[in-house]
């Protein structure tokens, strides 16, 4: 029987590293983290099986090992159905991971468990996260669980259509205009591109690398210096995410919104804009019962909610039956 007092395993995959947790109680004991093997899944799985090993011979056997992934899920198997940027489409992580740790395991998003652990820590049990990196991933706890559509696979909110004529989606995905497209790392390296070729005075002319195209970190910082190209196409990331926000608004009448991923850093750059957009979008009963903040667990969300994932399901099976009525 597990307890609010053991030991569980939070694990966070993601393309350049892969981070453990030791929780108990819901506090991190320690961790450990070492760079992700993409050679092949097995060589990914038997650096992640390292990792974890590392912290259990430091704080002892887990209860449960919750697991949060850059992939879309199946749940109830804990099967990964595509993955981007790790090697491990069609692995059954649930299975392969139980079967080499001896404990139950619980695999999941990685936005996803980033999302219950923002709930967890801010004692709501509505709410929506963005994350804003690369790409864009999202989550959403309603009723205090996460929810994940039919078969795992849903909450993709950086994938929701802003315009249906918009620019493609430079992620794995056929939309064009889609979130992802407007409000995404790769979307703001195209736009400070484009703009940066169009116009060769520019000082984000002057920013193109050797790869011909302007970094994410070069158009920050011209924004932050007031250059007004790059306020410009922030302008418009800005309206676009204002967009968005109203429409998760409207669909899902969180208590919270939050945004985290890298982006996040530069907020000061679109947070107050997006808000404002999304003020004047969404329907204004929900709108004003929302609270719209930047995530607060910062880079150690995903191995939280892990962690907290696991501790979750396991108390659930001790008093229910493991259906999906029990799930986080």
């Amino acid at each position: 029987m597990a307890s609010d007092e053991e030991l569980v395993l939070g694990v966070d995959v993601g393309g350049t590293k892969v981070a453990v947790a030791a929780l108990r109680d819901g506090e991190v004991a320690g961790r450990a983290e070492r760079p992700t093997v993409l050679e092949s899944s097995s060589a990914l799985l038997d650096g992640l099986e390292a990792t974890a090993r590392g912290v259990i011979a430091q704080h002892g056997r887990p209860a449960a090992i919750g697991v949060g992934v850059p992939s879309q899920i199946v749940y109830a198997t804990g099967t990964v159905e595509t993955s981007v940027n790790i090697p491990l489409a069609g692995v059954g992580l649930r299975e392969e991971l139980g079967r080499r740790f001896g404990a139950p395991v619980f695999v999941d998003n990685d936005a996803n468990v980033a999302a219950f652990a923002e709930a967890r820590m801010l004692g709501c049990d509505e709410l929506v996260m963005l994350t804003l990196g690369t790409g864009v991933g999202g989550g959403v706890v309603t009723a205090g669980r996460i929810f994940r559509g039919a078969h795992g696979l849903g909450a993709e909110l950086g994938h929701f259509t802003l315009s249906p004529d918009g620019p493609p989606c430079p992620g794995n995905c056929p939309n064009s205009g889609c979130v992802e497209s407007y409000c995404s790392g790769q979307a703001l390296e195209r736009d400070a591109t484009e703009l940066a070729q169009d116009k060769p005075d520019s000082r984000l002319a002057g920013a193109l690398g050797s790869d011909g195209r302007v970094s994410g970190r070069e158009l920050v910082l011209a924004a932050e210096q007031g250059d007004p190209d790059a306020v410009l196409i922030f302008e418009r990331f800005a309206r676009m995410l204002g967009l968005a926000i109203a429409g998760y608004v409207n669909v899902f009448e969180p208590e919270r919104v939050v945004i985290g991923g890298g982006l996040s850093r530069a907020s000061g750059l679109y947070l107050d804009r997006a808000v404002q957009e999304a003020g004047a979008r969404a329907l204004p009963a929900l709108f004003r019962r929302v609270e719209i903040s930047l995530a607060r667990r910062g880079p150690d969300a995903g191995v939280i909610g892990a962690g907290l994932l696991a501790a979750h399901e396991i108390r659930n099976t001790e008093h229910a039956n493991p259906t999906t009525e029990g799930s986080a």
